[in-house]
């Protein structure tokens, strides 16, 4: 078997032990095939996460009840005490601050995400032009 493999970019690199969260440097957990023992957990809650690490992110924010519109400053916790944090969870979204870097080791940093409750990234978007597919899009 071979000692390299390729990212989520095409780029071919050599195996690393460590987890496939950017911005983690953690090892590997034991038998696990990408991520540190706390990203493997968190791949449990959301596992649509395997190249979408923003979703990461979000279960961060989760998990650290640090869990708010960084723009409106919606708290789905205050507003809907008696509903569970999974279902909590789907009111928010992670927003790349500069879309322009999506899909790029730069753009796939917590520093380019901010959580944004769905109507401030409804907004974000349309005055961005991100909801129109890029052939559409003017420059």
């Amino acid at each position: 078997m071979s000692d390299n493999f390729f990212d989520d970019w095409g780029l071919i690199v050599e195996e690393k032990p460590t987890c496939k969260v950017p911005w983690c440097n953690k090892p590997k957990a034991f038998n696990a095939k990408a991520f540190c023992e706390t990203h493997q957990q968190y791949k449990t809650i959301c596992t649509a996460a395997q190249h979408r690490y923003w979703l990461m992110y979000k279960v961060e924010k989760v998990v650290a009840g640090d869990f708010k519109c960084e723009h409106c400053g919606f708290e789905p916790y205050e507003a809907y005490p008696n509903v569970d944090k999974k279902r909590l969870a789907s009111l928010m979204d992670v927003d790349h601050i500069n879309p322009q870097t999506k899909h790029t080791p730069e753009g796939e940093q917590p520093s380019n995400y901010q959580l944004l409750c769905k109507h401030c990234h409804i907004l974000k978007s349309h005055e961005e032009g991100d909801f129109k597919a890029k052939k559409y899009r003017n420059g």
